[in-house]
């Protein structure tokens, strides 16, 4: 489909929201209309006005079927189809606003309403109650924020919201397709069934979504953005006890191309895959304490790499607070620009504008930032030192201007976050040369084996379930759960002794519900500790498995 951009620069002064490049449509025109009204009309005697706004919509089509061993457990008569809203309201002057302030009355989130109708009535309504209540919190923000500062006695005179030019993006929004609704009812029930006959396996699922979003979004300096955001995909979960009475569970989410288009040898595949990984769960066994080289698959790589770094290069810009002397969600890396924080082996990038990868869509795309701004394109680790951060209109204290990287969420206002994180290796190795460097390092300190992990504890992941021991004598193998890793530190991204050629895609969501894509090799880490977890075995069934 044919892509049309509007690349409209706003001059750099507080002027009125012009309409001139606007998508003439219901959406836009709800949301510039309530915008100028709420601009002109929207004052409290004694408090700040409003002085700045940005309205974001998005119509979600889904339609999801679900079949446990071979049968169907959910499957949906139609598509769903669902309209949200999202408002953010500045209250005060760009030189000293509301926003930046964590308010223990309420979170730091914009306003959000599910479920609106989708009419320009009825958007208009959701948006003007929106802004109703976000007035009340920026006013009462901005009171708390100048006290804050006067205990404080902060006297930082740069401005809390930075003039920057406004960009838009605009392409017609893509059809959502006909479902093949029998298609995937039927799919589902075949993949699933893949597990009825394993007798370990207490459950194994299969759910096939098709999924997509339209988005909009206008602020009131003039940036805004209309494309289509692509999310369908297939999850394939096994449920076990394994051999030693574990109850474990894997899972898989396969995403489906831009077009939504099911393969259904590739997805058989997939599933083949999950089943041999649950087989080497069953067999499993408890790991002894281990301290030495690791080999990460791409995926493990992916889990670490998120963990140690990704989630230290976010929220630039710590948010002010009364009830806490530090904002634990600001990045640790924040203030080490300039330092090395990675070994040599690769570099890494932040392409906004990468929209798709292998074939698959990226979750990070990022057309237009939610401050309005184009993103660039970010070199955040060469030559193993941290060289840029993601910047906001919102300066931090090194007073760095907006680079586009400015994300909202339904659950945190515009701050500073990575998109499609891109690791680009600077002299690849084979999977089969890996292998071999693990094991010649793991001869030079003398070690009987050493680890191989197809995971890294994450976000509520605190224990590797799928892992292999490498005995150095013989290149045997045997497959290992239940381990722990003792204080994963960002100290391991330097102990990074080499990166391999095949890499793969996987999709975070951060706490902030900020969705991005990570692409990573599989990496060799000289020294992890690892620790068997403290899970204790399960209660096996009175009766069996029917």
């Amino acid at each position: 489909m044919k892509k049309i951009f509007l690349l409209a620069v706003a001059a750099l002064c507080w002027l009125p929201l012009q309409a001139a490049n606007l998508p003439d449509n219901i959406y836009f025109r709800a949301m510039k209309d309530e915008m100028d009204r709420s601009l002109s009309k929207l004052r409290v005697e004694g408090s700040p006005k409003p002085y700045y706004l940005a309205y974001q919509l998005g119509f979600d089509h889904y339609y999801c079927t679900d079949a446990s061993l071979g049968e169907l457990t959910d499957g949906k008569d139609a598509v769903a189809d669902t309209l949200s809203a999202t408002a953010v309201v500045a209250a005060g002057t760009p030189q000293n606003d509301s926003m930046g302030f964590r308010n223990d009355r309420f979170s730091y989130a914009p306003q959000k309403r599910y479920a609106i109708p989708n009419s320009y009535w009825g958007i208009r309504h959701a948006l003007w109650s929106l802004t109703d209540d976000g007035y009340i919190e920026a006013a009462d923000s901005y009171e708390k924020k100048q006290t804050y500062k006067r205990q404080k006695n902060i006297t930082d005179k740069q401005p809390d919201f930075t003039r920057a030019k406004q960009t838009s993006f605009v392409e017609p929004v893509s059809p959502f397709p006909v479902v093949p609704a029998a298609q995937m009812q039927q799919l589902a029930k075949i993949l699933s069934a893949k597990g009825k006959a394993v007798d370990y396996l207490e459950d194994f699922s299969v759910r096939i979504c098709l999924s997509q979003q339209d988005i909009y979004y206008l602020n009131s300096d003039g940036g805004h953005y209309q494309f289509t955001r692509p999310d369908s995909f297939v999850l394939v979960q096994a449920d076990l006890r394994n051999r030693e009475g574990y109850k474990e569970t894997i899972s898989r989410r396969i995403t489906l191309p831009a077009d939504h288009s099911l393969d259904p040898a590739d997805l058989q595949a997939e599933t083949d895959q999950v089943l041999q990984a649950a087989q080497q769960l069953f067999e499993a066994q408890k790991p002894e304490p281990y301290l030495g080289p690791v080999l990460l698959t791409p995926r493990g790589a992916a889990d670490f790499l998120n963990e140690l770094l990704v989630k230290n290069v976010r929220n630039v810009r710590p948010l002010f607070s009364a009830q806490a002397e530090n904002d634990d969600s600001a990045g640790s890396f924040r203030t080490k620009t300039g330092m090395r924080v990675m070994s040599n082996v690769a570099d890494v990038y932040d392409k906004p504008l990468l929209r798709h990868y292998k074939g698959k869509p990226l979750a990070g795309f990022m057309p237009v930032d939610d401050e309005g701004v184009a993103p660039e394109e970010l070199t955040v680790v060469s030559a193993g030192r941290l060289q840029q951060l993601p910047r906001s209109r919102r300066p931090a204290a090194d007073k760095q201007p907006s680079n586009g990287h400015a994300r909202m969420s339904f659950a945190t206002l515009p701050r500073e976050a990575l998109s499609n994180v891109v690791v680009q290796p600077k002299n690849p190795l084979s999977k089969e040369q890996m292998e071999q460097k693990l094991l010649q390092r793991c001869r030079e300190l003398e070690l009987e084996y050493c680890y191989i992990l197809q995971e890294f504890p994450h976000g509520d992941t605190k224990t590797v379930n799928l892992a292999e021991r490498i005995y150095t004598r013989d290149g045997r193998r045997e497959p290992v759960f239940g381990i722990k890793i003792a204080e994963p530190s960002t100290r391991s991204l330097r102990d990074i002794l080499a990166a391999g050629q095949e890499d793969t895609v996987t999709t975070f969501s951060d706490s902030e519900y900020r969705s991005y894509s990570l692409i990573a090799p599989s990496l060799l880490v000289d020294e992890i500790e690892i620790l068997p977890d403290d899970k204790k075995p399960d209660r096996k069934p009175f009766v069996s498995k029917p």
